[in-house]
């Protein structure tokens, strides 16, 4: 029904075997993500992906092959997609382009600066909308970079720009209908939901099997509840003669995108000839200068200039009559069997004796399942010794599925340790002095001040907000988990959010999060009151923001706290910095944040 655009990715810590699960996700009409394929691969070779995309293969009709698979950089899977879709168009995730060239080009910079403004560069080449504008940015990166850095510029010009330019820069991969993706991170939010059905990573085939399969069916539903929002609710918003022939007909992710459109009339070109049709390319809905005409003389915009795509809001809108299709399946399928029964037969009397009796032993196997004798895969030795800790310790992490650092957080993280060495001894000559918990209360709300027990500083890195959430948490100081999980939240509820903060500020906050520099941006900053929102329903708690511009309440949006004794307090000061408060049991709480009352599901207000 939705064979436009997949997204492919591995993941790991799934299975007491170890094999990795390679997992292939699409886009349905209302923008939601939903698994189409499963594969445990014996090793992550071009054949043992060839043979899995064969497989999935099977799927689709000759006249609905796959138009776009977006992938990270894996030579074997790239090569095995070329092979077996040779007509598909291909996308490299940018996320994964732009943390290898963080972690391979960091150390060149002795400035953090000269990286803030080579990476701004960078960013600025990879957006290039026509081949005139990427050739004019290239040599201004050269001029910029290339007598100081000139192993940088080497990096990413061999590694990146000469052999993949086409997979990943915008004037390229903004002729393809990929439905505004362009990195994967929609599929390793897709890795986060699974192993929560997981929940360890010592399972068998069957008990992985069964997790797999109730999260289909949870999925399942989940998007048919979309459809049919799609279909009965709509917004006041789309009450204008505009969206009279799409209303019911397209999804509300595409209606939500069309009122984007229209409200960029202003700053946006509106003519034709001027037109990049960006839009229309790789969402397939119109561009500015389409609506134009329509909204000047006050007519509705055709249903059919809407792609197919955002179209389908039925399960079965393509069987007229189900119940004559599948009679006529049930034919085809029978005179298919008999025919090929034929076939076996025609060769089994014509082969050997020793060839009949393997044939008549697999054809045993089928019939009667019990009398298999395919074993299930070996569990692979330990390689290593225990570990230094408890055993208990060692025990959990056995069992988790939480994955392994990557190459660039390795890098980040031995420069974090480093700064924070230094931070640490620094903080420690001011924690020393007695006065530092008396500071923090002057900068809180006098109502409160009596009432803090402790406060707990964090490196001021501009990771602030999300350290003080990683120390609640999880207990450290992993601000990069914790942007992560933030922003599968806000994909994996992109409708809630998009009602609760508008498309425009949705998208804002989620490229907020998207963040691996050290110190970080003013624009990735943690930002209140909005964030707050985002915090308490990803992590099912409730949260104060406590400081004297504004202090509010955060509830769950969809979900209801197990633990309401289970309290995050932080505070707000300097202007500049977030730090983790302890109150005492009779502190009083601020209010709810007012949105939370507007938005709330059934369940968290109960």
């Amino acid at each position: 029904m939705f064979p436009n655009t997949f997204l492919i990715d591995c993941t790991y810590k799934t299975n007491r075997y170890r094999l990795p699960l390679l997992c292939i996700v699409g886009i349905t009409s209302t923008n939601q993500l939903f698994f189409s394929s499963f594969t445990f691969l014996s090793n992550e070779k071009e054949a043992s992906y060839q043979w899995a995309l064969q497989c999935f293969k099977r799927i689709f009709k000759e006249n609905s092959m796959p138009n776009v698979f977006l992938t990270d950089r894996e030579i074997a899977l790239m090569n095995a997609i070329k092979l077996v879709f040779p007509q598909a168009k291909h996308i490299l995730c940018r996320v994964h382009i732009n943390r290898n060239i963080l972690a391979h080009c960091r150390k060149f910079f002795q400035c953090g600066k000269d990286c803030d403004n080579f990476l701004g560069a960078w960013q600025y080449l990879v957006n290039s909308e026509t081949e005139n504008e990427y050739n004019m940015r290239f040599n201004q990166l050269l001029n910029d970079f290339a007598v100081n850095f000139p192993a940088v510029i080497s990096y990413v010009t061999s590694t990146w720009l000469d052999p993949y330019k086409e997979y990943f820069v915008s004037y390229w991969i903004n002729m393809y209908l990929h439905l505004g993706n362009t990195s994967t991170n929609r599929v390793e939010g897709g890795h986060s939901q699974l192993k929560k059905f997981l929940e360890v990573s010592i399972g068998s085939l069957p008990t992985v099997w069964k997790a797999f399969n109730q999260m289909i069916i949870l999925q399942h539903t989940e998007i048919k509840k979309m459809f049919g929002q799609s279909q009965m609710q709509v917004s006041t918003t789309f009450k204008s003669v505009l969206y009279a022939e799409l209303i019911g007909h397209v999804s509300l992710a595409a209606l939500e995108l069309i009122r984007k459109e229209e409200l960029s009339l202003k700053d946006v070109c509106v003519e034709q000839h001027l037109c990049r049709h960006k839009t229309r390319y790789t969402l397939g809905l119109p561009c500015a200068h389409e609506l134009v005409s329509y909204i000047n003389q006050r007519s509705a915009f055709p249903l059919g200039l809407i792609h197919k795509h955002w179209r389908v809001l039925c399960l079965n809108e393509n069987l007229t009559d189900p119940q004559s299709t599948e009679e006529v399946n049930e034919t085809n399928e029978k005179n298919d069997l008999e025919n090929e029964l034929d076939g076996l037969l025609k060769r089994y009397n014509n082969i050997s004796e020793i060839q009949r009796k393997e044939m008549k032993n697999k054809i045993r196997e089928i019939v009667n399942p019990s009398l298999t004798q395919t074993l299930e895969p070996t569990v692979p030795p330990k390689t290593r010794g225990r570990p230094k800790g408890s055993w208990k310790k060692f025990k959990n992490d056995e069992k988790s599925t939480k994955r392994d650092p990557s190459y660039f957080e390795h890098v980040l993280m031995l420069e974090e340790k480093s700064q924070h060495t230094n931070i640490k001894k620094a903080a420690r000559k001011v924690l020393t002095r007695g006065n530092f918990l008396e500071k923090i209360r002057a900068q809180m709300p006098s109502y409160i001040s009596s009432h803090i027990i402790d406060a707990i500083d964090v490196m001021g890195d501009e990771h602030c907000g999300y350290r003080v959430i990683s120390a609640a948490v999880y207990k450290n100081d992993d601000w990069s988990q914790v942007r992560h999980d933030l922003s599968q939240e806000l994909h994996q509820n992109e409708m809630l959010y998009n009602q609760v903060f508008g498309l425009a500020r949705k998208d804002e906050l989620l490229r907020s999060l998207d963040c691996e520099m050290v110190p970080a941006p003013v624009e990735k900053w943690m930002t209140m009151p909005d964030m707050g929102l985002v915090v308490a329903s990803c992590y099912n708690v409730q949260l104060v923001n406590f400081s004297l511009e504004q202090s509010f309440t955060f509830l769950p949006l969809h979900s209801a706290p197990q633990d309401t004794r289970k309290l995050i307090c932080i505070g707000f000061i300097n202007g500049n910095h977030y730090i983790h408060l302890k109150v005492g049991e009779e502190c009083p709480m601020p209010r709810v944040f007012p949105v939370w009352l507007t938005y709330r599901t059934e369940v968290a207000e109960q």
